[in-house]
Order: structure tokens, then C-alpha cells, then sequence
């Protein structure tokens, strides 16, 4: 494959582009012995498909450019929270690297290293898009949470909304639905939006409302899944016909040869960001990993072909052909379709909106 053909010669690329391999810590942000880079980063991903093409795209690149080892550890989203905030607290972080929602990382700022406006990391601003930049971490990717379905369960019409998640007569099969620590940013948006309520007005969430209509599909979930993994393995073994997906994986499963398909309507906005973890043991090894992140396009081309996930390298968009841009979730017609999320809701009603899930979910 040509991408792989390649590494090499982005690997020596990188060490000129990529300055934080070198440059004094100072200069990074945070004195760290004089800049030295450590010989590991830990990385917290989703595994399945979504870790695998991290690997090949960015993790084995950047250890082959720097000589810095990538240790990625999948947990679920509410777990990679959760162990963030103990972590912080137990005075013992063991992880460099998270991957939080971009629209969460005011609520995390104080766990992670603030990175002001990522002049420390020049490859944000040379090479990525307008806007990635958020403080205390940077935007890596543009997805979406997708109704997906088996198209051998409905091979004459297929469910293109909540509303026909919901429709257990028209579109009968076994189901699922996400648990993984942030309802707001799932669950309960698809409730409401099957209740009728339209996806530019979800904010903020009429709790009674998607708790009602969460307990009309209760009965008919067949599985909660919380990690991509998992979200792939019920649709390879035919044991679930209807769910949502997060894009990328539902796109890299479907390469696989697994019978899968899916719509961008409704789907909740995924804004994937890196954010290193105040107080974390490879600082400087973190830091050189997200400034090389956003070199080598072609090495982002390659993932968004592998995963479907539209990346922020700004060039490598270009290097996509028309087909391409339009499946990705970066095509200003699915951007249109996505729900997005009111992060200052979710701060002030973040704790009170867990419990009620958890109550819920477990009852």
C-alpha cells in the first residue's frame, strides 16, 4: 500500500517538522529534564478497529521518527473519566494522553495541562484546521454516534431515524444501546430526538421527557454496550440487527466484510480530542506526540480511508477525492445533520444527569 510504502520517509519528515522533538521543555510549556523525551507515552484510546488504525497511522510513525514507545489503553469513555479524576486525586497519574470530547475539556481543565493557545505546539497551527485549539487540548477528528443497522434485517426499507429505532413493529430485531459514561452526548439525545424533538433543539435536555421514552425501548434492548469493541463484536456475530455506532468504527467494520450500514441523520456530534494529564509521567513524550499528530497528511488520509473519520490535518483533506470528502462526516451536508452538544449544560447538570442515568440504567 502506498501509505505504507511511505512511513519511512514520514518518519524522517517528521523530525524536521515535528520541533518538540528536540526543542527544550521550556519552550514546551513545562520544564521537564531539559526537554528530554522520555522513552514511553501511554495513550488512552477505544481499541477495536479505531486502535488498530491509531497504530498504524500515528503510534508505530511517531515511534519509528522519535524512538518513543506508544502504550495504548482502551477503556470506556465513563471509565477513562473516572480513573482521571482518582488518578488526580490518589496524587498517582499513570496515563499521559486522554481522548475526551472537545466540548468536555473545560469541565476536565483541572486534571489537564493547559496548553494556552498551542504556540508550543507549532504543528496545531501550521498544519491543523482553524479552531482545534482548546486550551487544555486539541481537537484530532470529526465523527458522529450513527444509527446502524444490519441490512440483512431490512432488506426492503431500513430505519433512518430515532423515531424508526423506536418503531419496534415496522423494524423488528434485536438491539442495543450505549452506556459508556455520557448519556447526554447519546442515549438520552436519541430518546428526545424519537420523541419528535428536532436536533438543533435537544438543549437544554428535558430529562422527564427522554426518561419516558427510554422506558418505552427498555424492554426491547437486547445489550448495553461501552466500548467500541464491543460495539463491533454484536454486529460480527449477528447477535444485534439495530444500534448506534460511533462512525468510524461502524465504517471500519463494514470494510471487514461484516453486513452493516448507517445514516449521518440524527447522528450526535463525536469531536475527538488529545489532552494531556496534569502531573502525567512522560510529559514531554506526550506533548511531541500530539505536535507530530498533525504532520504527514497522507498518514491521515490513510486513516480517514481506513476509519472514516475525518482527521484536522488541514492538507490532507485535499489529498481526498470528492466521493471521499462527501462520505466523511467533514462534508458540510453531514455536518448539517449532526447534534451537537451544549457543554455548559453538561458541566452544570453533569453529576445530577449521572446519577439519574445510573438509577435508571441499573433499576
Amino acid at each position: 500500500m502506498r501509505i505504507q510504502r511511505r512511513n519511512a520517509l514520514f518518519a524522517a519528515a517528521a523530525l524536521a517538522a515535528s520541533p518538540l522533538l528536540s526543542r527544550p521543555a521550556a519552550a514546551q510549556g513545562k520544564p521537564d529534564d531539559q526537554g528530554k523525551l522520555e522513552d514511553a507515552v501511554i495513550v488512552r484510546d477505544t481499541g477495536g478497529e479505531f486502535g488498530k488504525a491509531l497504530k498504524q497511522c500515528f503510534y508505530d510513525p511517531f515511534t519509528r521518527a522519535s524512538g518513543v514507545k506508544v502504550i495504548p489503553v482502551a477503556t470506556s469513555y465513563g471509565d477513562m473519566i473516572a480513573k482521571t479524576v482518582a488518578m488526580s486525586k490518589a496524587g498517582h497519574v499513570e496515563w499521559d494522553i486522554i481522548s475526551p470530547q472537545f466540548y468536555e475539556l473545560g469541565l476536565l481543565a483541572p486534571y489537564l495541562v493547559d496548553l494556552g493557545d498551542c504556540s508550543a505546539l507549532p504543528n496545531v497551527a501550521s498544519q491543523g484546521l482553524p479552531g482545534i485549539c482548546g486550551r487544555h487540548g486539541v481537537q484530532y477528528l470529526m465523527g458522529g454516534v450513527v444509527l446502524s443497522w444490519d441490512p440483512r434485517a431490512f432488506p426492503e426499507r431500513a430505519p433512518q431515524s430515532w423515531a424508526d429505532f423506536w418503531n419496534v413493529a415496522a423494524f423488528p430485531g434485536r438491539r442495543a444501546l450505549p452506556s459508556y459514561g455520557n448519556p447526554w452526548n447519546n442515549t438520552l439525545l436519541f430518546a428526545l430526538m424519537a420523541d419528535g424533538v428536532p436536533a438543533d433543539k435537544l438543549f437544554p435536555l428535558d430529562l422527564d421527557r427522554a426518561f419516558r421514552k427510554l422506558d418505552e425501548i427498555r424492554p426491547h434492548i437486547d445489550l448495553w454496550w461501552k466500548t467500541g469493541a464491543q460495539s463491533e463484536q454484536m454486529f460480527r456475530s449477528g447477535n444485534i440487527q439495530l444500534s448506534p455506532m460511533w462512525s468510524g468504527t461502524a465504517y471500519a467494520v463494514k470494510r471487514t466484510g461484516v453486513s452493516l450500514d448507517w445514516t449521518f441523520h440524527q447522528a450526535a456530534a463525536d469531536r475527538g480530542s488529545w489532552a494531556i494529564l496534569k502531573d502525567s509521567p512522560h510529559p514531554n513524550a506526550a506533548r511531541a506526540f500530539i505536535n507530530f499528530y498533525m504532520t504527514n497528511p497522507e498518514n491521515h488520509v490513510a486513516f480517514a480511508r481506513a476509519m472514516g473519520y475525518a482527521t484536522t490535518n488541514r492538507a490532507s483533506l485535499a489529498l481526498l477525492d470528492a466521493a471521499e470528502r462527501h462520505e466523511l462526516v467533514s462534508s458540510p451536508e453531514m455536518l448539517a445533520e449532526l447534534a451537537g452538544i451544549d457543554g455548559e449544560w453538561v458541566e452544570a447538570h453533569r453529576a445530577a444527569t449521572l446519577d439519574r442515568w445510573n438509577s435508571w440504567i441499573s433499576g
